[in-house]
């Protein structure tokens, strides 16, 4: 078999794999989470202005693969490596990639944290990131309606046209950010907002929140008083939250809030960390995209790669000699 890197792009990476797909990997590799194999590495950011070139990397000992992803603007490539051999294995370009894997993580923390028979799923957001984690929700979820709020009236009304198509749920367009959330099982908050967009009195006991739009200490999705209210705290990398999770960080710069009491998803799949214990339990993930997700993803992608004969072999790319 030959040795030199596979380069898969945006095509390829969507005739290879699904939302289900997605879940499975990324699952499977939170089930790792303290394995002695697999480390995640908090994403670093370098001010290259208007923006900034963001670089994450992890390495997943059960599957011998280690990885890294940079992207800038909207150019973004995940890099994948196979750790016996100390060879570049494969070039994916990122973004369907990211948008899958960012969803999934919403499902997996649904599927382990929401109430079995949550059947309403409001979603604040119809930006590109939206649909995967609308598409998560149900695939774990018997969603039977969806409702959907962003700023714009005609953007959230064809948004939930085509995920009503796409999806075979009833999808709504809601006339306010209140008149979404109330009510409803699961909340999704997937925005580049600075500022709050649900408030804590909005949310029904019982619900389960994924907070996932929001990854700088300068944007805060949820008001103080939700995180406060939550009878548990979860989100993906407690370390990369200190950096990355404004809703938590200046709680805990006020004395509000104690780190200890953030779990991380992958201890609660494990059952080192508690989860829901009770139905009216207001459970919160906060989301920050974490590049162990992207490491498992991608490593599947490489696979049905290989087996399907996909991407192109990239010339005068080779490992040691």
């Amino acid at each position: 078999m030959s040795t030199l890197p596979l380069y898969l792009t945006e095509d390829d990476v969507a005739r290879l794999v699904t939302m289900q797909d997605a879940i499975a990997a990324t699952g499977q590799a939170f089930a790792a989470w303290r394995d002695p194999g697999t480390t995640n590495l908090p994403r670093g950011r370098a001010p290259v202005p208007p923006g900034f070139l963001n670089l994450m990397g992890a390495t997943y000992g059960a599957r011998g693969v280690l990885g890294h992803k940079s992207y800038f603007g909207s150019t973004t490539h995940f890099s994948l490596y196979a750790i016996a051999e100390a060879r570049l294995a494969a070039v994916i370009e990122s973004d369907l990639l990211g948008r899958l894997r960012t969803g999934a993580a919403s499902g997996i923390a649904t599927r382990a944290l929401a109430r079995p028979d949550a059947k309403i799923l409001a979603t604040i957001g119809t930006g590109r990131q939206a649909a995967t984690q609308i598409a998560a929700v149900c695939a774990v979820r018997p969603i039977e309606t969806v409702r959907v709020f962003s700023r714009t009236a005609d953007k959230r009304e064809a948004f939930a046209r085509r995920m009503q198509s796409e999806l075979g749920v009833a999808v709504v367009a809601s006339a306010s950010a209140e008149a979404c959330v109330r009510g409803a099982d699961v909340v999704n908050i997937i925005t580049k907002s600075a500022v709050p967009v649900c408030r804590a009195d909005w949310i029904a006991p019982g619900a389960h929140v994924n907070a996932a739009g929001a990854n700088a200490a300068d944007r805060s999705e949820l008001d103080a008083d939700t995180v406060l209210r939550a009878d548990l705290l979860v989100t993906d990398h407690r370390k990369q939250a200190e950096i990355e999770a404004a809703e938590f960080i200046d709680l805990a710069a006020a004395g509000k809030l104690d780190w200890a009491d953030v779990h991380e998803l992958g201890d609660v799949l494990a059952g080192k960390a508690p989860g829901r214990t009770a139905p009216e339990q207001l459970t919160l993930f906060k989301s920050l995209g974490i590049a162990l997700e992207d490491v498992a993803f991608g490593e599947l992608i490489y696979r049905r790669a290989l087996a399907a004969g996909a991407g192109q072999r990239l010339e005068g790319v080779t490992g040691p000699a």
